[in-house]
């Protein structure tokens, strides 16, 4: 079965948290508000002001008050919905599939974003700058090819495994400094610092880290040339915690799924671009991750 057909089965089957959930589900009597978790692809700042607008929409929705939070990395985001700091986290597959793996399934994915075609999934990238003499990978050998950090999953995971495939493994073909993210692989690489920089985008840049620079001012496309691209690789999702009352879960569930059908211009503040709006997901979608991360971690002990 092919990466494509677990992804469909996967959603029909995920569908089911969609319905049963009641106006007045009983969680409300235990939770009080509603903490989501936000890792900036912009600015800090302007991640906090472009979910504003999302959270008392979603306060308004589930009858309790929602708060944004932002961390630097997906894993201080991930760390803090399994201290039960908050309830939902937007992170990337690479950082919710290591924190399943490392607390033994305590988070699970709850809905991810389609792309502006109803699809899903996306692309880790290699970009250098339009005016660079670099053509190919081989012209990058031993140039400063910057990766994000180690939970990003386009920005670090997909790359780290599928260069190791193509035996040009980043650490040894390439210098590979760590950026910190991937709004500062993409100025970095404008600015000169790198060579090149990896990150991720959907097909026409529907969303993503360039749609979201594109749309910020930031980065204008014709100053960037993509030189490779992965294969598709599963949709970052917003992740729960697994102990979370299953009503709540169903009503989080519909608060996303319906989003688009309501107010498309919001549902596109949340998914980072272009969106056909949310659909439930299961697990089974990030197993490949899973097995990503596996196999990172049993190279690394081998060194």
């Amino acid at each position: 079965m092919n990466r494509s057909s677990t992804l469909r089965l996967a959603l029909a089957a995920a569908t089911i948290l969609v319905t049963g959930a009641t106006a007045h589900a009983d969680w409300r009597n235990t939770i009080k508000e509603i903490g989501f978790g936000v890792i900036p692809v912009e600015t800090q700042t302007q991640t906090t002001d472009s979910m504003d607008d999302f959270a008392r929409y979603a306060s308004k929705k589930l009858g309790v008050p929602v708060k944004t939070f932002t961390a630097t990395e997906f894993i201080g985001i991930n760390n803090a919905l399994i201290a039960k700091q908050i309830h939902m986290a937007w992170t990337s597959p690479s950082a919710y599939s290591g924190s399943w793996l490392d607390c033994n399934k305590c988070v699970e994915p709850l809905v991810t974003a389609t792309d502006k075609d109803g699809n899903l999934g996306y692309n880790s990238v290699l970009i250098v700058k339009t005016d660079s003499p670099y053509t190919s990978i081989e012209d990058l050998k031993g140039k400063s090819v910057a990766r994000t950090e180690p939970n990003s999953n386009s920005g670090f995971l997909v790359p780290t495994i599928e260069f190791i495939k193509r035996g040009t493994p980043i650490e040894t073909y390439f210098k590979s400094p760590v950026s910190g993210g991937h709004t500062q692989s993409v100025l970095g690489l404008l600015q000169g610092t790198y060579d090149a920089a990896f990150t991720w985008t959907t097909k026409g840049d529907g969303y993503g880290q360039l749609r979201t620079m594109m749309d910020r001012g930031m980065l204008k496309r014709e100053q960037i040339r993509v030189i490779w691209e992965s294969s598709i690789v599963p949709p970052p999702p917003i992740i729960v915690r697994s102990d979370l009352p299953e009503d709540l879960k169903a009503d989080l569930t519909r608060l996303f799924v319906e989003l688009h059908k309501e107010d498309m211009k919001l549902a596109e503040t949340v998914a980072k671009g272009k969106t056909q709006g949310f659909v439930p997901v299961k697990h089974e979608v990030y197993q490949s991750t899973v097995d990503m991360r596996i196999q990172l971690r049993d190279n690394r002990r081998q060194r």
